[in-house]
């Protein structure tokens, strides 16, 4: 069985691999080598925290990331009461951090890699005739090229595992239906993600004949507080972030091949974009 050393449950953000040399308080977790694996992106709330949660509860090992985890009490509950569940810290902006986690885990075969950090930004930051263009830049650099940079860090721990699923959540706000049905404005964030989307089904292309599958997935109108921070009007219907997590785990369980690279709904219709 594999053994990782991790800091203690209660995490203080590090910039450097020494930061667990450096405590006294060390935790021996051991992941089931017969277990399937998922790596989460951004996990300390929302949806994030929920795949972490329903994760742990089906027996898999979970690798939760977030900027902040020790900030996080739902992370820290987890770790309490799953032995399967390690946290690290990850700013999918910072190379460096990424790469830092990548060499922590290099050993490790990832199942299934959920790239679930995004943000939405301030909304007349972008907004035609108020635009901030150095706003976009943010948001380009979480949305876009966040998961680009975790994907390419990871992709020789998908290729080592036996699902080799890559998940990439959002994407329906990039796509041109949602030009002409959605109210105008949130240019930064639609951009973001038709770049996202871009960038998804190029890696499919790349590496499909490896047998990696990239899974685009809708989570829905999930009831978080980045769904607040759109506008989007109150009135309209929402689903939990717990029901939605569990809607995108049973499109993941069954994603196949053959949809690889497509924008998929958490019901499983596909989306033309």
């Amino acid at each position: 069985m594999r053994k990782l050393v991790i800091c203690s449950p209660i995490l203080i953000l590090v910039g450097a691999l020494s930061a667990c040399a450096t405590t006294n308080s060390t935790q021996q977790v051991s992941f089931d080598p017969d277990a399937p694996t998922v790596f989460i992106a951004g996990s300390s709330r929302g949806l994030g925290l929920e795949f972490a949660r329903q994760y742990a509860a089906r027996g898999w090992n979970v690798i939760a990331t977030a900027r902040r985890p020790e900030a996080s009490e739902g992370l820290q509950a987890l770790v309490a009461e799953y032995p399967n569940v390690v946290l690290d810290v990850l700013d999918v902006t910072k190379q460096a951090d990424v790469q830092r986690v990548a060499e922590r885990f290099r050993d490790q075969p990832i199942d299934v890699l959920i790239n679930s950090a995004g943000i939405w930004g301030d909304l007349q930051a972008q907004t035609f005739g108020t635009l901030d263009y150095e706003a976009y830049e943010w948001i380009y650099e979480v949305n876009a090229l966040g998961p680009l940079r975790v994907t390419e860090a990871l992709i020789e721990n998908i290729k080592a595992s036996k699902q080799k699923k890559v998940i990439t959540l959002g994407g329906g706000m990039g796509t041109r239906k949602t030009v002409e049905q959605a109210p105008p404005g949130h240019y930064w964030y639609r951009m973001s993600r038709a770049a996202n989307l871009i960038s998804m089904a190029i890696i499919q292309r790349q590496y499909k004949k490896q047998g990696i599958i990239i899974g685009i997935i809708s989570p829905g109108k999930v009831d978080t507080q980045m769904l607040k921070d759109s506008g989007w009007p109150a009135h309209f219907k929402k689903i939990s972030a717990k029901d939605s997590a569990g809607y995108v785990i049973e499109q993941i369980a069954q994603l196949t091949p053959e949809k690889g690279g497509e924008l998929i709904n958490y019901d499983g219709n596909v989306i033309g974009w």
